[in-house]
């Protein structure tokens, strides 16, 4: 017969009476289920005994496919990334070299208002945040980890915000809006000794018209992934794929290094004729192996010589430079940019050496995105704390980045005559019009950094066309 819920509860007493140390049924099944766990995550990837399915997630909830990474394959790609910045060259120059190219020169932040001006320098600055100078390896460490979570404190009284850092290894579960998938709304941590981790809300604007904060930005931390499926939250290193074949790379060269240590070393090979293995023995201890440059005799019956190890090695450069290729073509980067050399490189680097790679440029744009997001919380925490007036933030703000490319400032002044000619000739003929052949030198010496606004120079040269001959003229 079944006991009834007080029978139970009484069950339950007495055995704590007489067995203090024993485990309830449920506190077993707690036990037992973070067991399993432990042991799952302990398990190879190539394993498959999962029984009642504990180590998958379900392929739909809520009707919408998911896409993240498994978790597993989440965090062995984060430990990957650390390990491969430590230890392979390779990996550790490719993220350093492109963080050099986005961030050559310091970041700037201005503003038409003054008091939006300083409280955004205050907050760049800040001896806590340091975006100054950290948001150039914060951007580097986005590349090999494909994600970021800051959460953030804000002061209640003047709204002034300080970011932090979560190591992505600690996110749990990233969860999304479920009307729209590509918006993340919450950032769970992993907990510690059986108790949840932290639950923050991912920082995005107040679209509450009967809230305060309606058109603000909220929100307990800062979220960014990269390299994801439009329904996939968590993000993707840039090096995920290219892991291996850097790996394999460097033991593929560090090999060949060994091996060419061995090829170099020879030994003497001496031809002692007639001689018993008592007289060999007795001849070697007489005769130690001359040092460079000494003086050796010998007679008809010994013969010296050098003998060097014929490994039957190949040409390793080749298989080193292909498979070299292939990497920095995986990361459309020229492989002049690594190491290459020779007249065939120095063409390449010609080329591209001052052409901005577009999807530099593309990560440079998103960059710009996420430091204007960060701006824009600050103003938004700022007018909610009542330290800045709704007018006053309208002045906005703007952030200059470093251009990426180096301007060939000696071939574009060297051109500018030569296209001043050519488009004289064109008006002439009336191939284009005085408007058009105005715009388009606006657009070269632009190049160079001239700012001309082709408007006013076209009313100037009207004005002065017309007032050609007059005495009492002045341009």
């Amino acid at each position: 017969m079944a006991l009834k819920g007080d029978d139970m509860g009484l069950r339950q007493r007495i055995v704590k009476m007489i067995a203090p140390g024993m485990y309830s049924a449920e506190a077993v099944r707690e036990v037992v289920k973070e067991e399993i766990q432990r042991v799952r995550m302990s398990l190879p990837l190539t394993a498959n005994y999962d029984p009642h399915n504990e180590g998958y997630r379900r392929l739909s909830a809520d009707g919408q496919l998911k896409r993240n990474l498994g978790h597993i394959d989440q965090s062995r790609m984060f430990e990957i990334a650390y390990y491969m910045f430590d230890s392979s060259a390779m990996t550790k120059g490719m993220a350093a070299m492109d963080k050099a190219f986005l961030f050559a020169e310091p970041i700037t932040v201005t503003s038409d208002d003054e008091d939006v001006k300083e409280i955004l320098e205050r907050f760049w600055k800040d001896p806590d945040n340091k975006l100054d100078q950290e948001f150039p390896d914060l951007m580097m460490w986005m590349s090999l980890l494909g994600e970021q979570c800051w959460p953030v404190n804000v002061n209640p009284h003047n709204g002034h915000v300080t970011l932090e850092y979560v190591d992505p290894a600690s996110i749990k579960e990233v969860l999304v809006n479920r009307q729209n998938v590509r918006q993340s709304v919450r950032v769970d941590l992993l907990g510690s000794t059986g108790r949840d981790g932290r639950r923050m809300a991912v920082i995005r604007q107040d679209k509450n018209g009967r809230s305060g904060t309606y058109g603000r930005l909220v929100g307990d931390c800062f979220f960014f992934a990269i390299n994801h499926p439009p329904n996939s939250p968590r993000g993707r290193s840039d090096f995920l794929t290219l892991f291996d074949w850097i790996d394999g790379l460097e033991r593929y060269g560090y090999n060949y290094l060994e091996r060419a240590e061995f090829m170099l070393n020879f030994v003497w090979d001496v031809l002692l004729k007639g001689m018993t293995e008592e007289q060999i023995k007795e001849w070697l201890r007489d005769n130690p192996p001359p040092e460079p440059g000494s003086v050796r005799a010998h007679n008809e019956n010994v013969e010296w010589g050098a003998v060097a190890p014929d490994l039957k090695a190949v040409d390793a450069s080749k298989g080193f430079d292909m498979t070299k290729s292939f990497i920095m073509g995986a990361a459309r980067r020229p492989d002049s940019w690594f190491g290459g050399g020779g007249k065939a490189y120095q063409t390449e680097a010609e080329q591209f050496g001052q052409v901005p790679i577009k999807d530099l440029d593309d990560r440079q744009r998103y960059a710009k995105a996420i430091a204007t997001q960060l701006c824009q919380f600050q103003i938004d925490q700022a007018v909610i704390a009542e330290r800045l007036s709704d007018e006053k933030a309208k002045a906005g703000f703007n952030l200059i980045f470093p251009e990426i490319s180096k301007k060939d400032l000696t071939g574009l002044i060297n051109g500018i005559p030569q296209l001043a000619t050519a488009l004289s000739i064109a008006e002439d003929k009336g191939w284009v019009s005085h408007e058009t052949a105005t715009k388009i030198f606006a657009m070269v010496a632009g190049q160079i950094g001239a700012d001309i606004n082709v408007e006013e120079e076209l009313k100037k040269a009207k004005v002065r066309s017309e007032n050609e001959g007059k005495e009492d003229y002045v341009d």
